[in-house]
């Protein structure tokens, strides 16, 4: 069996954690090659087994010998990796979100199309065990109040792209349909750099999702709460889900013997998320998280932060860092 060949672009801390480990066991997969600006990137060749190194995408893909591309840069440079990729003829995974722009992310959507190439973006969340049990209990029509909370203690810059846009995306799928009512509200003295947020959209489905962020809370913490059709769903992430029907409450624990002692990258989705992207390489059917899913979730963000008044763009001149640094 041929090994689909794999370039990786950024190897920061969210690719070790998350994507590399599941791209290292795959044995369908060869990693094929690296690009890193860093000035030595030799160690991190020799820890996952790079075949070469590259200082910047164009050199990559002019060497060829790629079926497909990860992109696990910060959000910045990921519309124009995103675009290489696909004029370069291949399939494109790319963290979220898929461009810091609306515009942007709209110009990817629709050149996956017209190339008829893979765009898949990271809302690993939603192939996470907990949310995917929540989600399955409602069926095909979804729910009728979903309500989605993340705070992590601490703010930053554009905390709710960075962050809560994982809520954003869950709210869709959860309720399904698109939003026709929008109310938000936000505090904080920083518009780019919230203390908190919260939304209260209607979808077209006549679903109901409220979204809570709190920055200043001390913690880290994430929850949904799904109801409808006599169900209810509650969610502590990552590991803890409670779905009660016909007046039977059923709880799970997704515990670290379950998991053989895994960590974030199994419970929190991003290991399934690879997976699913390499299934839709190989079978061509359009990923659960594509590039028009992405963009979606990213009109609503856009949406919410307006009505709560705050900037839709980047900050001129603002240094910003992540936790996908290169």
């Amino acid at each position: 069996m041929s090994r689909l060949r794999v370039g990786v672009v950024g190897a920061g801390n969210i690719a070790t954690i998350a994507q590399l480990p599941t791209l290292v066991q795959r044995p369908d997969v060869e990693l094929a090659a690296l690009v890193s600006r860093r000035d030595d990137p030799g160690p991190l060749q020799r820890r996952w087994g790079f075949n070469r190194v590259f200082r910047t995408v164009p050199e990559a893909l002019d060497a060829g010998g790629l079926d497909a591309l990860f992109v696990l840069t910060p959000r910045g440079e990921h519309a124009s990796a995103v675009e290489a990729g696909l004029r370069a003829g291949i399939d494109v995974f790319c963290e979220k979100p898929l461009a810091s722009t609306v515009d942007d992310a709209r110009k990817l959507a629709d050149l996956a199309d017209e190339t008829g190439r893979i765009l898949m973006v990271g809302f690993n969340r939603r192939f996470a065990p907990s949310y995917e049990a929540g989600r399955l209990a409602f069926g095909a029509s979804g729910v009728d109040l979903c309500v989605a909370q993340k705070n992590r203690a601490g703010s930053e810059y554009r905390a709710t792209f960075e962050n809560a846009i994982h809520m954003i995306d869950l709210l869709r799928w959860y309720c399904g349909g698109e939003p026709v009512r929008v109310a938000a509200t936000a505090y904080g003295d920083d518009p780019w750099q919230e203390d908190g947020l919260s939304a209260h959209i209607t979808f077209s489905t006549g679903s109901t999702g409220i979204l809570v962020a709190a920055r200043n809370a001390g913690a880290w913490s994430e929850r949904l709460e799904a109801y409808g059709k006599m169900t209810t769903a509650r969610i502590e992430a990552p590991d803890s889900v409670a779905i009660t029907a016909g007046g039977v409450t059923t709880v799970r624990t997704m515990s670290a013997e379950a998991y053989g002692w895994s960590t974030a990258t199994q419970t929190l989705g991003f290991a399934q998320a690879v997976g699913h992207f390499l299934d839709r390489v190989a079978d061509r059917e359009q990923p659960l998280t594509s590039g028009r899913e992405a963009l979606r979730t990213q009109e609503l963000l856009d949406l919410i932060l307006e009505t709560a008044g705050l900037p839709t763009q980047e900050q001129p001149g603002r240094e910003w860092t992540s936790h996908a640094q290169r």
